[in-house]
């Protein structure tokens, strides 16, 4: 993915601007295409998978809107640029809205904002190109679940012929159902915490804590399940954002930045929403960043219309945050975090809630962080008797082991073994045992 690059059609009638348009783009890194009518640039669409089309207004035969507009049929997901005169400017107000045309460029043109146009928009398809992935991954995961409950519901099957009682081999079976999807929630959590910049996000408390609320306003056990689930992938949408954005506490993120972070919401709804089982937490994530007085995000929804669940995550969320570097910095203990949100009572959060939490605050405790606790080591370095202190998760999403196991011989061969066919370096948090720390520092 790292020696992607990305694709570009110019299309004008006139010779001159395609040749200022080739020395322009011969001094950066793109894959450019050059046609001198709309239907030369369709036949170079139909052999090339082009990001990024730029075509000009007037042309003959098929004009740039007509154009770009046979590109959106077509082509979908590429970014289209119009370039046009400031004489024709009705007619591309015309086309930015007919036409799905996503900008415009003024000609004659400054070399260094058209760049800037290009790269912004390609930002968008290389977004549009996450998105994707991220998806593409999150539905081979439901394909792998489907799989396994089919295998479950087989053996359903053939238990109830064997038992006498057809009712006690059915409950049997959906405990088992649940137990799957609790196992995938769980591992998936564990791919987002694997990611260095999320572990400040601490989605495990955020998780315990949100089911504790839910629990102390009596909420039935299916809710609470649901509120779980969608606190521990509430940061799913995060796995998109670049690591410069998401190493920054939130009240440092530029206007700029604010822009790409507040989609996260909605790429974790749409992430889960092929899994038909984890649509309800999807829709509380998209929900968990809505303020009461209707000022949160995506949505702007305010009061009663933000669903129970994703109110009872945004306080767990913000209680915790404000003790990371997630959203103060530097932290601050647990009751300062409950008095500043207290101020914001009715505006940002829930009273109802903040009033459930408000008996928790003196029992919680923030454990400390995994690589406060062990040590980031290489497999050659790796001794029988160290402890994970974190579930070792592979590149694929697939659990390894799990946090608390000790390490002896066998599972070290085991790790190097996957390693060497992962073909990647592992690094493993674990605790050192007291000896192997006093002959180090000897």
């Amino acid at each position: 993915m790292s020696d992607y690059r990305f694709r570009i059609l110019f299309v004008d009638d006139e010779e001159p601007i395609l040749n200022a348009l080739r020395r322009l783009m011969r001094r950066h890194d793109y894959d450019c295409w050059f046609a001198a009518s709309g239907r030369e640039g369709l036949a170079i669409l139909e052999k090339n998978p082009i990001d990024l089309v730029i075509s000009d207004m007037r042309m003959p035969e098929m004009d740039g809107a007509q154009f770009l507009s046979e590109v959106r049929k077509r082509w979908p997901f590429s970014v289209r640029f119009l370039m046009t005169g400031y004489a024709d400017m009705s007619a591309t107000i015309d086309a930015l809205n007919q036409g799905g045309i996503n900008r415009y460029v003024s000609k004659p043109w400054d070399d260094e904002a058209l760049i800037e146009a290009i790269e912004e928009g390609l930002r968008i398809r290389k977004l549009e190109r996450q998105k994707k992935r991220l998806i593409d991954q999150t539905r081979e995961q439901n394909r792998e679940l489907q799989d396994l409950n089919r295998d479950l519901e087989q053996r359903v099957h053939d238990r109830t012929r064997a038992l006498e009682s057809r009712t006690a081999d059915l409950q049997k079976a959906f405990r088992q159902l649940e137990n799957s999807y609790d196992s995938f929630v769980r591992v998936f959590s564990s791919v987002i915490a694997s990611r260095p910049h999320l572990v400040k996000g601490r989605s495990r408390e955020v998780a315990d804590l949100a089911r504790r609320i839910a629990q102390r306003l009596e909420l039935d056990t299916a809710r609470v399940r649901y509120i779980y689930y969608a606190a521990l992938l509430h940061e799913v949408g995060k796995l998109s954002l670049n690591d410069d954005v998401l190493g920054r506490s939130e009240t440092q993120l530029t206007y700029r930045d604010l822009a790409e972070y507040r989609q996260y919401p909605t790429l974790g709804e749409m992430a889960l929403m092929p899994i038909k089982a984890l649509r309800p937490c999807a829709e509380l994530i998209r929900a968990h960043m809505e303020n009461m007085d209707g000022t949160g995000y995506p949505d702007e929804l305010a009061g009663e219309a933000i669903p129970q669940g994703a109110r009872i995550i945004r306080v767990a969320r913000d209680f915790v945050g404000q003790q990371t570097s997630l959203l103060r910095d530097p932290p601050v203990s647990p009751a300062e975090a409950y008095e500043s949100m207290k101020e914001r009572s009715g505006r940002f959060y829930d009273p109802e809630v903040l009033a459930a939490l408000e008996p928790i605050v003196n029992q919680f405790t923030l454990e400390p962080q995994d690589d406060e606790t062990g040590m980031m080591l290489s497999i050659p370095e790796l001794r029988p008797g160290m402890e994970l202190t974190r579930d070792l998760v592979s590149a694929n999403g697939i659990l390894l082991m799990v946090k608390g196991t000790v390490l002896n011989d066998s599972a070290i061969k085991r790790l190097t073994r996957m390693s060497w066919e992962d073909r990647r370096h592992l690094k493993v948090s674990v605790t050192v045992p007291a000896r192997d720390v006093h002959t180090n520092e000897e």
